[in-house]
């Protein structure tokens, strides 16, 4: 190895008089980091900033016109909360059209605001028309919806910026007008025939048909035979009532043969006993026979004792049957065992289940007569509705197959609720003339318990109802003027009688009146959304 070659580098030694330091960093000045902490205080003041105004303005946006620093924009013009324009808006600028006078709550009618007791609250030009009829007494004749008096809806209007803005809501109007209207209790009903009018007729003893002379559908006479009927058992008591007769003339001959000669000693005082005993033996035996023929229904002639056995025997074999019907009979049916069977009464024969040559009994129902001239008609009156009912009420009745209406009047009440139907039966007598109602026809009858021929009406769709008031949409009398404001008052009314198109108003509202018909539920709706407060700011102006 060559003494040149490079050996390794050491380091240097430091001097030990020289001592170590640590390095010094450059110093921060303090207005620099001021300058660095400025932007996140802007960002938290801006935040703050926004958190304040959100909080004292509800979180809503500005309007543009506040934005921009003008007011002349007509969209921000616009209350939403009764959508109208916020310039326009009575319900929130009461300077623009003030309410009236409040009267509160009428006891007696159940409304608040009463125009009756306060007609100037009508919405009509000129003089208000009052009620023809006592409305507080028709009130009172049965229960009828209450209207809470803590009800505050009435209190607002419902305003429409234009009338092109009413039509196009497709609100309709009409006029509160009289209109004749009842109060009833309705109640289904059957119509039958008087059941002291109808007759079940059968023979009284069994046999067999012999002739028939009426169908179903002919009209009968009181009295009148409809059929005839051949049965041994009244041959058997004609027979015995002849026997009696024969019977009768012989004791009373013998009796009076014996008389004369019984004084002089000839006869025996015993023998005259006996035979006057054996006369009114006979007279007893004539008596039984002749009531067992008026029991099967025969008119037994007076004087039989007198007849002979021949002229009596012809005289009973067709007994109560004219000689005219007996010329139309067969031979074979010419006996002296026919019996009539005649009509009750009156009236129409409405069923017949015989034919000539049948065999019946006494339980047999040949014919049914009726009298279609009376007629019952039996409702069934629901059992909250018993209490208003009283005899003498008018009733009308109306059949489900037709549109004629019959009257009467309630002649029955029963003391009794039916246990199954838990209803009312209600009797009323019905005219039936012409014989147009049929038994057993089903209908809904009315009972009448108030008629008004003046009533106040509006139409049923024009009544809007909430959970504790019925209201009607009244239209502001000045609605046509040019600068009036376009709205419709809020009236609680109280309901009276009915039918399918009209409903009676027996408060809020008086004739002349103009209301909202069709689309009256859209005011309701207005209304109802109104109150809840939608919040348009308005109010704070």
């Amino acid at each position: 190895m060559s003494a040149t070659a490079t050996a390794p580098a050491r380091p240097l030694a430091t001097p030990p008089h020289i001592e170590t330091q640590p390095v010094a960093r450059p110093r921060r000045s303090w207005w620099k980091t001021t300058l660095n902490a400025v932007p996140n205080l802007v960002v938290f003041s801006m935040l703050g900033g926004v958190m304040y105004v959100g909080h004292h303005t509800g979180w809503k946006l500005p309007k543009m016109s506040e934005l921009m620093g003008t007011t002349t924009a007509a969209v921000d013009d616009w209350c939403s909360e009764h959508l109208v324009p916020e310039s326009q808006c009575i319900e929130c600028r009461t300077d623009l059209l003030p309410k009236k006078k409040p009267f509160g709550f009428c006891r007696e009618h159940g409304v608040a605001e009463c125009v009756i007791h306060h007609p100037e609250l009508a919405e009509v030009k000129g003089e208000p028309q009052l009620p023809k009829y006592n409305t507080a007494q028709a009130i009172e004749l049965i229960a009828r919806p209450e209207n809470n008096s803590r009800s505050t809806l009435h209190t607002s209007r419902v305003q429409f910026s234009s009338t092109e803005a009413v039509t196009k809501a497709g609100i309709d109007i009409d006029v509160v007008q009289e209109r004749p209207m009842l109060d009833a209790i309705t109640a289904n009903g059957e119509l039958l025939f008087d059941p002291t009018r109808v007759g079940h007729l059968s023979s009284r003893v069994p046999g067999t048909v012999a002739s028939v002379f009426k169908t179903v559908g002919d009209p009968v006479r009181a009295g009148e035979i409809l059929a005839l009927v051949d049965a041994s058992q009244v041959g058997q008591a004609k027979s015995q009532l002849l026997q009696a007769v024969v019977q009768l003339q012989l004791r009373k001959t013998t009796v009076e043969r014996l008389r004369p000669i019984a004084g002089s000693g000839a006869v025996p005082q015993k023998s005259v006993i006996e035979a006057e005993a054996a006369l009114q033996e006979a007279e007893v035996a004539l008596i039984s026979t002749r009531q067992a023929l008026t029991n099967l229904g025969f008119e037994v002639p007076d004087g039989l004792e007198a007849s002979r056995p021949q002229t009596l025997a012809d005289e009973l074999r067709f007994l109560d049957i004219p000689s005219s019907m007996v010329a139309s009979l067969s031979s074979g049916t010419k006996t002296a065992n026919l019996i009539p069977i005649r009509a009750s009464y009156d009236g129409l024969l409405v069923a017949s289940e015989v034919v000539a040559g049948e065999v019946v009994d006494t339980t047999s129902t040949l014919f049914t007569v009726s009298d279609p001239r009376r007629m019952w008609l039996i409702l069934n009156v629901r059992q909250e509705d018993a209490k208003y009912v009283r005899r003498g009420l008018p009733v009308r009745f109306n059949s489900d197959n037709s549109d004629q209406s019959v009257t009467g009047q309630v002649a029955w009440i029963s003391p009794a609720v039916d246990e199954q139907t838990r209803t009312l039966r209600i009797r009323v007598a019905i005219a039936n003339e012409d014989g147009s109602l049929r038994d057993k026809t089903f209908g809904t009858g009315r009972i009448v318990l108030r008629e008004e021929q003046n009533a106040i009406t509006v139409p049923r769709e024009s009544v809007q109802s909430t959970s504790d008031a019925s209201f009607v949409f009244v239209r502001d009398k000045n609605y046509f003027d040019e600068q009036s404001p376009k709205f419709f008052h809020v009236r609680q009314v109280r309901l009276g009688a009915g039918d399918g198109q009209y409903v009676e108003l027996l408060a809020g509202v008086l004739p002349g009146e103009v209301i909202a018909t069709k689309g009256s539920n859209v005011l309701l709706a207005q209304l109802l959304r109104s109150s809840l407060g939608a919040g348009c700011g308005c109010h704070e102006n």
